[in-house]
């Protein structure tokens, strides 16, 4: 089968592997389509250092089971997968926090992913409920997005929320946040420099969408009368990115370090200044198997508007262009299949 596989640093090939061949209680999926995920890219860049390679990557999947090994798994259910495999055993798996497991393992990180024209699920995901059925009657181009709504969703429970909030990026992180915060009844203002993410963002209903300008910045300080009350910075957390949260948000105010940080970037915080002003700082990440279930409860009553997020299709023979398309943000989201 042809796959696209990460080797190292800057360097992906589309390669012809072996389809998966499956043990006992195994799941072998045919891809119907995988979205490209800015942690990926990051990957790719050498931004962060949690893959294994060399690995077939992709982890945001709509498929089919056209093999199974395992009793409770039919073949022709439309599938998605919970990518985080962890043990289910320990404190954190009980606790519905399978991201801290020490025993984790990641589709698309660690083993095999998406970006192919089949995966393997393994008895084990299997038995931990990371295989995610709906019914065929939701298309893999909104079957996608489950994991990475599962993220947003996680946030927003973790977040301390008021009136106002500023987004940091468009993109499709970006454009989630603002449909999820317009249905809690915020305002909701969008920062992106790039003009046709500023129109997706006032297609799924941004209050306002500025480009990072100092003006901008100064406008909406104005606008909300000393700032927002929360920033979710939904892009790469570089210096500059940091510096325009830290405008933007009231004293009093949240801020969400939601998108991943270049490995090595730094936060410095005068501890005096930090007291007064009073600043709520987190970062949420990932998603727990509860907001990967009201995810897809989203998903199945159309809450969710994706079509502004799907911008870009290409086949795996085109993956290398895919990759070079998302990396350069010319559409918003870019997904593979195979042909």
């Amino acid at each position: 089968m042809q796959a696209i596989v990460f080797d190292k640093t800057r360097q992906l090939r589309l390669q012809d592997i072996p389809i998966p061949k499956l043990n006992s209680g195994d799941v072998l999926i045919q891809m119907e389509l995988c979205g490209i995920c800015a942690s990926d890219l990051a990957a790719l860049r050498g931004d962060v250092s949690d893959y294994s390679p060399p690995i077939v990557m992709g982890h945001e999947l709509a498929g089919i089971v056209v093999e199974s090994r395992h009793q409770d798994v039919k073949i022709g259910e439309r599938v998605t997968v919970n990518p985080m495999l962890s043990c289910g055993k320990c404190y954190n798996c009980i606790n519905d926090r399978d991201k801290y497991c020490d025993s984790i393992v990641g589709i698309g990180h660690d083993i095999d992913g998406g970006y192919a024209e089949y995966i393997r699920m393994p008895k084990h995901g299997v038995d931990t409920d990371k295989l995610i059925r709906v019914p065929d009657t939701i298309p893999p181009e909104e079957l996608l997005f489950l994991e990475p709504l599962g993220c947003c969703l996680n946030a927003m429970h973790e977040t301390l929320f008021d009136y106002t909030v500023a987004i940091l990026g468009a993109g499709p992180i970006g454009l989630i946040f603002t449909q999820l915060l317009k249905r809690k009844g915020l305002s909701v203002y969008v920062f992106e420099p790039i003009p046709h993410r500023r129109f997706a963002a006032e297609t799924v209903g941004a209050d306002d969408c500025f480009a990072i300008t100092q003006e901008d910045i100064n406008n909406l300080i104005e606008i909300t009368d000393g700032g927002v009350d929360t920033v979710v910075s939904s892009t790469t957390n570089n210096s500059s990115v940091i510096s325009v949260a830290f405008e933007l948000v009231r004293k009093g105010g949240c801020i969400n370090f939601f998108g991943l940080s270049p490995e090595g970037e730094t936060l410095h915080i005068n501890l005096e200044e930090f007291h007064y002003t009073g600043h709520k700082l987190m970062a949420s990440w990932a998603f727990s198997r509860a907001s990967l279930e009201e995810s897809r409860q989203y998903i199945l009553e159309k809450t969710i508007n994706f079509e502004p997020l799907l911008t870009d299709k290409y086949p795996l023979v085109q993956g290398l262009e895919a990759f070079d398309n998302a990396i350069t943000h010319r559409g918003v989201k870019t997904v593979l299949f195979p042909q």
